[in-house]
């Protein structure tokens, strides 16, 4: 029989009485003396039905512990061995890993690419688009970040990258405008400090820093351990056509935890820090 982990977390912290405590409340009262005493009421606790239940539900819970611990400690040593998900270990939530292995019927499906094709790591992003207040501009973004989920789920990855990519830069575009450091002048993008024109993803991402730490990270960020391939540089190599042989699930999987981590950061900014 098959058990949701949730809920069985759930009546582990929920439920109450818990047989735990239920146990050390009988233990502690001052009024039993005798051995026996404290035996028999145990005794009772435990044949109590919710209590044995209980106890059903928490071994089978602790059997699919063991049956998960492989396959979460090969996911664990993947993030910290490729540098290229060094922003998924700041990101990603343990329960959203424990959901992809619970999920996937198939062990090979038990890996972390297949997260992005995970409610659990889907809902939040799509949500940020109706929960941060950006402009009309930025929501409209929310059906092309569906449209490349599903070019992910159905392993369209040049369709997806590309897609990805351009929303990406968009999205600090938008972040930008709002902020009031930059300012759309007919089809160029000034800045409002100079008057300056902002060009490209890069100069983007170096104002940004300024107002948003985990810019600081993206600007930091190399792909495949090379200083030579930043961010912004294998955008617009991928773009512009001149690098075709990056189309594939690790590519669009980094681009999707970039977007989950900007999102994420610019909706505690924006949301959360002015409840």
């Amino acid at each position: 029989m098959e058990y949701d982990i949730n809920n069985l977390i759930g009546q582990i912290y929920k439920n109450g009485p818990s047989i735990g405590s239920a146990i050390h409340k009988i233990v502690n009262n001052s009024g039993i003396q005798r051995i026996g005493q404290i035996h028999r009421q145990i005794s009772n606790v435990v044949k109590d039905s919710a209590s044995q239940q209980f106890i059903h539900n928490l071994s089978a819970w602790a059997k699919q512990q063991g049956e998960i611990a492989p396959h979460m400690e090969q996911i664990l040593d993947e993030m910290q061995n490729n540098g290229n998900y060094s922003e998924a270990l700041k990101t990603i939530r343990y329960r959203q890993l424990l959901r992809l292995i619970v999920n996937s019927q198939k062990v090979e499906d038990r890996n972390l690419l297949n997260l992005i094709n995970q409610e659990v790591f889907q809902k939040p992003i799509l949500t940020y688009f109706e929960k941060i207040d950006l402009g009309t501009h930025f929501q409209k973004r929310k059906p092309l970040i569906e449209e490349a989920f599903q070019l992910y789920k159905h392993e369209f990855y040049a369709g997806c990258l590309t897609l990805l990519l351009s929303q990406f830069e968009g999205i600090i575009t938008d972040y930008l405008i709002f902020k009031g450091v930059i300012v759309k002048n007919k089809n160029k993008y000034k800045k409002v400090s100079d008057g300056k024109d902002v060009v490209g993803l890069a100069a983007k991402i170096e104002l940004a820093k300024d107002i948003n730490e985990n810019f600081k990270r993206l600007e930091s960020f190399n792909f495949d351990n090379d200083q030579n391939i930043k961010f912004h540089s294998e955008r617009n190599a991928i773009l512009h056509g001149s690098n075709i042989a990056n189309f594939n699930a690790e590519r669009c999987f980094v681009v999707f935890i970039w977007i989950d981590s900007i999102l994420g950061s610019i909706y505690t900014e924006e949301v959360t820090l002015k409840k």
